[in-house]
């Protein structure tokens, strides 16, 4: 009888493509580099005060705290109740959350946007309005 050994490759991303790739990710939901490096610095740290996290994150201060009141505005980070001088992150899956909903109503408002061109001249589209909506769908791999 014999025996045949089955070999099995597959290529592990650098750390820097890792790295990379997560980066772009968060720039998607956080739109700058800098407010990335602060929304990454707080889930690290837990809560920190504004000078800390401009020290931490080697950002100049004034654009550190343009970003903190931005990243605010956003509900990306909130001000803990402890210490109004100390921020905190809110958790990944809120971040996903608000970014689903913000691009439902970007998408829907276009399609309303659509029906009133519609209105002024003919457009060849389907029956109007639409709505759309996205949905996590949980990944099951095998049911044994």
């Amino acid at each position: 009888m014999k025996e045949y050994a089955k070999e099995i490759k597959f290529n592990v991303p650098e750390k820097s493509d890792i790295d990379k790739g997560l980066m772009d990710m968060l720039k998607f939901f956080l739109d700058t580099e800098s407010k990335v490096k602060i929304y990454l610095y707080l889930l690290k740290k837990g809560n920190s005060t504004y000078d800390s996290i401009a020290e931490g994150t080697s950002i100049y201060p004034s654009m550190c705290r343009e970003s903190l009141s931005s990243m605010e505005q956003m509900k990306v980070v909130e001000k803990t109740q402890e210490d109004p001088e100390k921020y905190t992150a809110v958790a990944p899956s809120k971040l996903v959350d608000r970014k689903i909903g913000q691009l439902e109503k970007e998408l829907n408002d276009f399609l309303k946007l659509e029906e009133v061109l519609k209105e002024k001249k003919e457009i060849k589209t389907p029956i109007l309005p639409f709505k759309i909506k996205i949905e996590r769908v949980e990944n099951v791999d095998n049911k044994d």
